[in-house]
């Protein structure tokens, strides 16, 4: 209790952001999709840096609000328009920490989009449930911004889809790693992303994605290898 009364942490995040850039006909892999999620990830901090100190002009800061560490956090730097650096230098802010990227699997499945900013898993895929039958239970789904843009297009078969349709078996692992460190420099906590690699993926291969993930400033990675012993939440 003393902790959350004293530093005040949210977690603001987004979901949806495959289905965002396939609607815009941008493939998640993309030079395009990575830059633009450059400058969503850059307004949200901006905005929301902004809001937690209109708050703390209505509320007061968090209380262990400290306006020098806070200045000199790279996070703060970088992610700050000018107007924002004033208004907070007036009020400070209300939370210590305000975004993350959370695992939004069950709720994004359940509004049928994309969750967090994972690309989509498959164009169909099996979905694994313990909880709601106290048991594994499987069901076969079907991706949803697939199934409708195929109905809109009359297509009859996935391998008619146009190329920006890419999944998460299709995408350079290593592109991966640079859409979560693109929206690392935006985020000031962490960030759910899991990253499938194939049965023939090697320790050499993961240690690499693991090591390009510290030198990215990411603050954790999943990494996902198939046909591994514990089966995944998501699988084809």
């Amino acid at each position: 209790r003393d902790s959350v009364a004293n530093w005040r942490q949210i977690g603001l995040g987004v979901m949806g952001i495959a289905d965002m850039l396939i609607k815009m006909e941008l493939p998640y892999d993309s030079d395009e999709a990575i830059q633009l999620c450059d400058e969503i990830g850059f307004k949200m901090a901006d905005m929301a840096i902004f809001k937690s100190a209109y708050l703390a002009d209505k509320y007061g800061s968090y209380p262990k609000y400290d306006s020098e560490n806070v200045n000199k956090t790279q996070f703060y730097r970088t992610n700050t328009e000018s107007d924002t650096v004033d208004v907070v230098a007036d009020y400070g802010l209300r939370n210590s920490q305000l975004l993350t990227i959370a695992p939004t699997g069950t709720l994004s499945t359940m509004l049928g989009i994309s969750g967090g900013i994972e690309p989509i898993y498959a164009n169909s895929y099996t979905r694994k449930t313990e909880s709601l039958h106290g048991k594994d239970v499987y069901y076969k789904v079907y991706t949803p911004i697939v199934d409708q843009y195929m109905k809109e297009h009359n297509l009859t078969d996935e391998s008619e889809l146009p190329d920006w349709f890419v999944t998460s078996s299709t995408i350079d692992p290593m592109k991966r790693i640079a859409m979560q460190a693109t929206w690392q420099r935006h985020i000031d906590a962490s960030i759910s992303s899991t990253v499938n690699l194939p049965n023939e993926a090697t320790v050499e291969d993961i240690e690499k994605l693991y090591m390009e993930a510290w030198k990215q400033g990411l603050k954790g990675l999943t990494i996902y290898r198939d046909g591994c012993k514990r089966s995944g939440i998501l699988s084809t």
